[in-house]
């Protein structure tokens, strides 16, 4: 569990990013949680402040009930629990062999070259990069990049990985890519939390949701609940997802996700029988 206690940050006295922000996260049925909000609400701030590398103006952050302990030791231990993957995979990655940049982090604990070998073989198949571990990062596309560094966070087996634009950059074949990738990490029981403005994304992956806009969070609740508020999406710039329009505008049951509309075979009939009265 995560718990914000009236969280404020900013970068100077006289500039405020993130205001009162209190909430618990990893409580049932948030297996992937979404932080949505326009550009500049606060959102890779927040996820900077959960990781260690900005401290809060004041309030606090709880890591399994205890304060994050801000001195080296410390902060080395939360970043074994909570790990983070950048808007731009080239923050983070170091070296110029696929294999050598996720085993990185490993020397860096002086484990065994053995469990360091083990650890980064399981993690490449886990995420079907296999073929990629003697490759130069230099060729890699941009999807292939988001797989490295995400695998050299998971290869330190952190219980909550923090994707920050998972899907920025990439195209559709990447984008679908990434869905099935977060989708297999939270099978095996890995605790997600994403910041994007792809609504459509969000929404098929995401189970419960915070819509942050200028440095509060102004709704949370389950995805049918946040994104049904079109109005509030609207003046935080934001869109609803395709689904949800659906629902609201046609009259259609709110699918889940895309599969479950596909998968409908009684909409599928009524279909078939409104386009044959139209010929």
């Amino acid at each position: 569990m995560i718990e914000l206690q009236h969280l404020n940050f900013g970068y100077e006295p006289q500039r405020t990013i993130l205001q009162d922000i209190s909430l618990k996260l990893g409580q049932p049925g948030q297996n992937v949680i979404g932080l949505i909000g326009p550009n500049g609400s606060g959102k890779s701030t927040l996820f900077l402040n959960l990781v260690g590398i900005l401290r809060p103006t004041s309030g606090n952050i709880l890591v399994d009930d205890q304060p994050i302990d801000y001195r080296k030791k410390g902060l080395n231990a939360l970043r074994k629990k909570i790990g983070i993957v950048f808007q731009n995979s080239d923050q983070q990655i170091f070296y110029s062999i696929v294999k050598d940049d996720i085993a990185f982090a490993l020397h860096n604990l002086k484990l065994p070259q053995a469990e360091i070998d083990r650890r980064v073989d399981q993690v490449l198949t886990e995420l079907d990069i296999q073929a990629l571990a003697n490759r130069p990062i230099q060729y890699l596309s941009g999807g292939q990049k988001k797989r490295v560094a995400i695998a050299g966070i998971l290869v330190l087996r952190s219980e909550w990985l923090l994707l920050d634009e998972p899907t920025s950059g990439l195209d559709p074949d990447g984008r679908a890519r990434m869905l099935a990738l977060i989708k297999g990490l939270v099978a095996r029981g890995q605790k997600i939390i994403l910041s994007s403005h792809d609504m459509d994304f969000m929404y098929e992956i995401g189970d419960y949701f915070y819509l942050l806009n200028a440095g509060h969070i102004v709704k949370e609740g389950p995805k049918d609940q946040v994104f049904a508020d079109a109005a509030l999406l609207k003046r935080s710039q934001l869109e609803q997802p395709w689904l949800v329009q659906l629902s609201q505008r046609l009259g259609l049951p709110l699918y889940q996700n895309s599969e479950a509309l596909f998968a409908d075979q009684q909409l599928q009939q009524t279909l078939r029988a409104a386009l044959a009265k139209g010929e």
